[in-house]
């Protein structure tokens, strides 16, 4: 036992007997995370007005179970919503970032706001295009930028000086927002899809120290 905390130590873990009995008391509250009630309020504003959305699927694992952990949220939550009014598309290879073409493919006018998790938060060109053709546009990811856009509602775990667990990826991101709207309808769904978070997030590889992320 002994052995196994000093490996643990060596690692980087501070608190080895924290870090192998970690608790709910180790997740962040999601209402800490910047511009988390606002995009909950764009979201919540579009769904009542029964607009169309587009979920944009990066294409990695943590892109895909990204955009699952959210797309099957939306089907627990809001089902017929969802049904009617939620389309989703993927690059054809290994690419990445924000799908304009998909976007527009059929009119400029059928979707009013895109979710895009996992990616985007440095394409500022296509925020700004999707801005002036009057679509929302919610970015939760964790990948660098340079600054927040000032043309979409973006949720960074890396940009937010503020938020202390920079190890979860993006699906771990959209954990933390679907958990944010659970706690507004008095939901639990988002802990329901933890598994596909869990599998996003070690693919993807990511620092697994941290108290919130184990």
């Amino acid at each position: 036992r002994s052995s196994d905390l000093a490996i643990l130590f060596n690692r980087g873990i501070e608190d080895p007997e924290h870090y192998l009995n970690t608790t709910d008391a180790d997740i962040i509250p999601p209402i800490t995370i910047r511009n988390i009630h606002a995009a909950a309020k764009c979201l919540i504003t579009h769904i009542n007005a029964e607009h169309d959305m587009f979920v944009n699927v990066d294409s990695d694992c943590d892109g895909y179970t990204s955009a699952a952990f959210f797309i099957n949220w939306l089907y627990r939550t809001f089902p017929g919503y969802a049904v009617n009014h939620v389309s989703w598309g993927m690059h054809e290879d290994k690419g990445h970032g924000i799908l304009l073409d998909k976007i527009f493919e059929i009119s400029p006018s059928k979707y009013k706001i895109v979710v895009c998790p996992d990616a985007g938060s440095e394409e500022y060109d296509k925020h700004s295009l999707l801005a002036e053709n009057k679509i929302d546009l919610i970015i939760i990811d964790h990948h660098n930028a340079d600054h927040y856009s000032t043309d979409a509602i973006v949720i960074n775990n890396q940009l937010d000086e503020n938020y202390p667990t920079k190890s979860l990826s993006g699906v771990g991101m959209v954990y933390k927002f679907c958990s944010y709207l659970d706690s507004l309808m008095d939901n639990h769904y988002a802990d329901e899809l933890l598994d596909i978070a869990a599998l996003g997030i070690i693919a993807d590889v990511m620092e697994l120290k941290d108290y919130e992320t184990r």
